[in-house]
């Protein structure tokens, strides 16, 4: 039973399109394709479209070079390149959120290569310490739901955004059960196959996903008592993306487990909920304001290099693996107060650069085995 509903979310990260496609098929809707990281997907669901999380890809990525710089994050050139290749025809619609100097000029030469009926930005506050932020980011989230009214021809009630919210709280919820009892037991799914649970939401109906979800960690839970601990080494990930997802396979193999994160396609993504009372903008408001630390958001009572410490701490991590995308400026100009913190707490960490559809596999490989030699037995199994 397991093993039949992990066969599902594998396939939907194999295949991330395929969902999209039948339900378009089935529904007669729009899709509405969005890039990392903090986009309302409760928004988009509550026009009546799909949410669909552009996921990059690991081949053609020089197709999009005709259009953007080779010193370009290769995430953006690899989701533009999947819409060159015609891998994303079923879009009607894409939300690039305001996150860095790359995603602020995609959206203008994304509609010269590749034009869709809707295309709209999220513009996010940079310094979310100052009350005026709230104010602000509800006006967005306003301006937001209005686009997608005009474009779906029909208003998004309160009462609606509310299921929506609702649903992905839901699903929030038992991604975070999941998350401890993997942390519990890391060899029972093993990291690669825990975020592939994880990412394969960006890519489903968020009520089929929301279903199997269910079911998985309710099974999960009946049989946990049954199948002792595995003794691993517990680690700690951060970065935007867990890219190329080989490395989490290099990491179970090793001996190691990630058993906690900062990432968008990780912990990031399921951390925080919206509150279902009152306003719904304003709930979408306090949940983007609440999330966790990032590169991309830094609020000064809760700096990423404090919370890094505090998490590996929690969670009695042997070492932080930094997987930074090669050319992303603000992962690379966070990464020395990040290891510079560790370093005072006594934390090893290793810096891993990788690149979508170009990263050596090999030699990271070998720094992680060799890392994962140097810190085992440093952990306090916490």
């Amino acid at each position: 039973m397991i093993q039949d509903l992990l066969a599902e979310f594998v396939e939907a990260v194999n295949f991330p399109g395929r969902h999209a496609r039948e339900w378009k098929k089935e529904h007669g809707g729009r899709v509405i394709g969005w890039l990392p990281a903090d986009v309302p997907e409760e928004l988009i669901h509550a026009a009546g479209f799909m949410p669909f999380g552009v996921p990059g890809g690991h081949s053609g990525v020089g197709l999009a070079d005709a259009h953007l710089q080779g010193w370009v994050c290769s995430l953006a050139r690899s989701c533009l390149a999947l819409a060159v290749q015609g891998q994303l025809e079923f879009l009607d619609g894409l939300i690039i959120p305001h996150i860095c100097d790359t995603t602020r000029m995609l959206g203008g030469i994304w509609q010269h290569v590749h034009p869709l009926p809707f295309m709209e930005y999220y513009r996010l506050p940079r310094q979310v310490e100052r009350p005026s932020a709230r104010r602000y980011l509800q006006a967005e989230l306003q301006r937001l739901k209005s686009r997608l009214e005009e474009f779906s021809g029909r208003e998004i009630s309160p009462e609606q955004l509310n299921r929506s919210i609702s649903l992905y709280n839901r699903s929030r919820s038992l991604l975070r059960t999941l998350s401890r009892l993997h942390r519990e037991n890391p060899g029972r799914l093993g990291s690669r196959m825990f975020y592939d649970v994880v990412k394969s939401a960006m890519f489903m109906p968020r009520e089929k996903y929301t279903g199997l979800l269910e079911k998985l960690v309710n099974c999960i839970q009946k049989e946990k008592m049954e199948r002792p601990a595995s003794v691993r080494i517990p680690l700690l990930l951060s970065g935007a993306v867990a890219e190329p997802p080989e490395i989490l396979d290099m990491i179970d193999q090793a001996g190691g487990a990630v058993v906690a994160d900062d990432m968008q396609t990780g912990y990031r993504y399921f951390a925080v909920d919206a509150p279902e009372d009152g306003d719904p903008l304003a709930a979408l408001a306090v949940r983007q304001l609440n999330q966790i630390p990032g590169a991309l958001f830094d609020p000064r009572n809760n700096p990423r290099a404090a919370f890094l410490v505090e998490k590996a701490r929690n969670h009695g991590v042997a070492g932080v693996i930094f997987l930074h995308l090669k050319y992303c400026e603000p992962e690379n100009y966070d990464y020395y107060d990040n290891q510079q913190a560790l370093d005072r707490a006594g934390i090893p960490g290793l810096r891993l650069e990788t690149e979508l559809g170009t990263s050596s596999l090999e030699q990271m490989r070998t720094r992680l085995q060799a890392f994962l030699e140097m810190v085992e037995g440093t952990a306090d199994g916490g």
